[in-house]
């Protein structure tokens, strides 16, 4: 007995170290932390750029997952605030672009419904539906299944699929503008025609938005009504285009009954914290209480993308789900019931796994043209400029934060480098330079190395504002003359152009407010 309460400890003991280890890195790195640790939290609990957010309860462990170009990431939470990594799932070669999807538990199995642009025997249209599958989210996860769903053509029609199953058994797949479908038992192919059942919610005509873009619908189902919220207004434009809204309906396929309270989430003046908020998920977390998790954007930074928000929901006596009365999206909020996982993923990386680490994304494509060990990624150059350059990437959770990277091996036939949106820094191993636009116009004269033996390279951006640095001993910093303004993107690379090899060693990732 004693034996067994010892090796009961020594587990619980690693998993706390874990979760601190982790919460600690995250913390000394300057990430924004969402837990205040004092039983509240203060939105985002995503910041960065993690829109359209897809949330699954399986009884009190819950999952969120978010697509990105070749794949999707999963995360796991027992309280909904404090989140860990728990897979970064890559599609086979030959597709790429994935937009809006739904993470499902059912048949004892966790299914992601996703819209891909790019895909293999791809015939004439904008995008295809598939699924994939696993028994564990941490997979393995299957190949991509195509539903062969037929919607037509134009204005991105058939994105952003959200599936519901019946009491019964039946299910089935809604997808932008209203379109919906019966499934098979397996959830894996259409059996019936797609219709159009629902034309979204009419907003006051003097609201400005983008467009009226219906798109996003989640659903659930709750007392014999099926419940559909769904995106409109643009998840760009205005800041107060984007909003979810509320239908609910006796059948899934209809007629659906929009809410009187409607919208759900909608920014209504510029002076809020968090703009374009939209694109929600309602669901029950484990203690009966309700919440909403959906995206935004950041007042004013609006390049860093779409950190995800939770919110509380209640229930009105007619029977529609409204946000808790009392709480703003910029407010501190209550914590749901739960443990705390720890949070966070450190984005530092001084390239000691086999492959690139969970944080970075990277073209499938190019996949071969990284190899890492010993504390080093090698690339392969590829491509004639910075828009065709191997290369990995992230995005920024801060509004200030700096980068630094040191570059071995480069040579004249490869220009490699750290940037930041369309801005940035590279080498050839014999110089550095500072170069911006979407062309790579190099931007002032070319600084010469001495010793020719690698380079540190360092954006430092405070509020947009981007000052650039080079080293060749990393402690001495030389910093060029010209400074830049961040025009498009929080999303920051390590790249290399042309042709030969090039070797990164000691990227550092730090918050400066």
């Amino acid at each position: 007995m004693k034996l067994i309460k010892f090796i009961l400890l020594f587990f619980v003991s690693i998993s706390l170290f874990s979760q601190n280890f982790r919460s600690e890195k995250v913390k000394n790195e300057g990430q924004i932390l969402a837990d205040k640790n004092n039983g509240y939290y203060k939105n985002p609990i995503f910041p960065g750029n993690y829109g359209d957010p897809s949330l699954v309860r399986v009884k009190d462990d819950y999952y969120v997952a978010f697509s990105r170009t070749n794949g999707i990431i999963i995360w796991h939470s027992k309280d909904l605030v404090n989140w860990k990594p728990v897979v970064r799932h890559r599609l086979p070669a030959g597709f790429n672009t994935v937009w809006a999807i739904d993470l499902q538990y059912f048949n004892n199995k966790f299914y992601v419904y996703m819209p891909i642009k790019v895909f293999p025997n791809k015939k004439e249209g904008a995008f295809g539906n598939f699924v994939i599958t696993a028994e564990k989210p941490e997979g393995p996860w299957s190949e991509p299944i195509n539903l062969d769903i037929e919607i037509p053509d134009g204005d991105y029609s058939g994105i952003d699929p959200g599936f519901i199953q019946t009491p019964t058994g039946e299910k089935y797949l809604y997808v932008n503008h209203g379109w919906a479908m019966q499934l098979n038992d397996e959830g894996t192919k259409a059996i019936s025609k797609p219709k159009i059942v629902y034309d979204g919610w009419d907003y006051p005509k003097d609201w400005v938005v983008e467009c009226k873009c219906l798109e996003s619908p989640k659903l659930f189902y709750k007392d014999g009504f099926y419940y559909m919220v769904s995106a409109e207004g643009g998840t760009s434009g205005p800041s107060t285009a984007h909003m979810s809204v509320v239908a609910r309906a006796k059948h899934p396929l209809g007629p659906w009954e929009n809410s009187p309270y409607n919208p759900l989430t909608h920014t209504n003046n510029q002076e809020e914290a968090f703009w374009h908020q939209g694109h929600g998920t309602v669901f029950e977390a484990a203690d009966g209480t309700w919440w909403t998790i959906y995206h935004g954007r950041v007042k004013n930074f609006t390049e860093m993308g779409r950190p995800a928000l939770l919110m509380p929901i209640e229930w009105t006596k007619d029977g529609w789900p409204i946000q808790k009365m009392g709480y703003s999206s910029n407010a501190l909020i209550p914590k749901p019931k739960g443990e705390n996982v720890g949070h966070g993923l450190p984005l530092s990386d001084n390239f000691d796994s086999k492959e690139p680490a969970i944080q970075w994304y990277y073209d499938n494509e190019k996949v071969n043209n990284f190899s890492l060990g010993n504390k080093q990624l090698k690339m392969k150059a590829s491509g004639d400029s910075f828009k065709t350059a191997s290369e990995i990437y992230n995005y920024a959770p801060n509004i200030s934060f700096e980068v630094t990277v040191k570059i071995n091996g480069a040579s004249k036939n490869a220009i490699s480098g750290l940037r930041l949106g369309n801005e940035g820094i590279a080498t050839n191993g014999e110089n550095v330079f500072l170069a911006e636009g979407p062309d790579w116009r190099v931007r002032q004269s070319i600084y010469s190395l001495k010793n020719k033996k690698g380079v540190w390279l360092k954006i430092k951006n405070m509020q947009k504002d981007l000052s650039l640095f080079y080293s060749e001993d990393g402690e001495n910093w030389i910093k060029f003359d010209c400074s830049l303004r961040a025009h498009d993107s929080y999303k920051y690379g390590l790249f290399s152009y042309g042709t030969n090899q090039v070797i990164f060693e000691e990227f550092k990732y730090q918050g400066l407010e």
